[in-house]
């Protein structure tokens, strides 16, 4: 009797726990164990309503996207990695201008570059403490009166007491400068600056230039010059009177892109309309956005422009 007391006791027991075990199969109220995800609207079972969409084949998996619900709203945070780039983009305004040494007042070609307000201009002679232009630093004072915190300037030649050649005036440190001579054939001696700035931590090459106009070849060969030397850098611009009496010969400079071009002339010179001097030469991550030409009395030549868009991946995006 004691025996069979015992017996049923065990087969009781057996039968309590297979209940159990059948009843936590059937539950599907946990977030891991449902067969598949429930779409979005329908109810769980545990009666709450779902929103968003969903990725996955039912296994215990996170999904590709976070999802945050809101009574409101649902807003999906992307994953990203520290070193996942995005695109960088920024407006920014170049400009050449030959100065003619200042001949009709600082003052005067001041007020031009501020009408235009280039982030970067090249200017074309300039005359550092010359007696012609009252022993001036006109890199220096250009720099003053048209509100530009950066400058320098290329020597082409000595004149008198004093220098002659190009300048640039930025809105961007330049990080570094140097004045690299051009073979200018027994002519009057020409040279280009080289400078380099970082604009949004894109590292641009800036050169400025005011090549020879006696001979044509001598041109040429300087514009070969500086396209080696435009081969070697991957954001460039190129700023200066290239004294072309025809606007084809730029290819040999071999640039991506050209402001005064054989299709759109700018009449920068004063005297020639057959003369196209000045210039602007681009990288092709610059997408020009508007140019014009500011007219002007205080020098022979008129002032250039060109807004761009410059772009580059450049930029890493935090981790989040």
């Amino acid at each position: 009797m004691k025996n069979r007391i015992n017996i049923i006791t065990v087969l009781c027991a057996a039968a309590f726990v297979l209940i159990c075990i059948l009843s936590a199969c059937t539950d599907n109220t946990g977030p891991f164990y449902a067969t598949g995800r429930p779409e979005p609207g329908e109810q769980t079972a545990a009666g709450e309503q779902t929103t968003g969409s969903f990725s996955g084949n039912g296994k215990n998996e996170l999904p590709a996207l976070e999802i945050e619900t809101t009574e409101e709203q649902t807003t999906v945070i992307e994953q990203t990695t520290a070193d996942e780039k995005i695109p960088v983009s920024i407006e920014i305004t170049l400009a050449t201008f030959n100065i003619k040494h200042g001949a009709e007042g600082l003052e005067n070609v001041a007020r031009v570059i501020s009408e235009i307000s280039p982030d970067i201009i090249g200017l074309e002679e300039v005359d550092i403490n010359c007696d012609r232009s009252g022993k001036v630093d006109e890199a220096a004072e250009l720099a003053r009166l048209a509100g530009y915190t950066y400058y320098a300037f290329a020597k082409a030649i000595s004149l008198g007491s004093g220098e002659y050649g190009t300048a640039l005036l930025s809105r961007y440190p330049i990080e570094s400068f140097e004045v690299i001579p051009l073979e200018s054939g027994g002519k009057e001696k020409r040279s280009v600056g080289h400078a380099v700035v970082y604009i949004e931590e894109m590292k641009i090459d800036v050169l400025v230039t005011h090549l020879s106009y006696e001979d044509r070849s001598v041109r040429i060969a300087q514009m070969e010059t500086i396209g080696e030397m435009l081969k070697s850098y991957d954001s460039y611009i190129l700023v200066g009177d290239l004294n072309c009496f025809d606007l084809n010969d730029i290819s040999y400079i071999g640039g991506a892109y050209y402001v005064n071009r054989p299709d759109r002339r700018y009449l920068t010179f004063h005297r020639y309309d057959t003369f196209i001097p000045d210039n602007i030469v681009v990288s092709d991550n610059f997408t020009e956005l508007s140019s014009g030409m500011y007219v002007t009395e205080c020098s022979d030549h008129n002032l250039l422009y060109a807004v761009f868009l410059l772009s580059e991946q450049s930029a890493y995006k935090p981790s989040v």
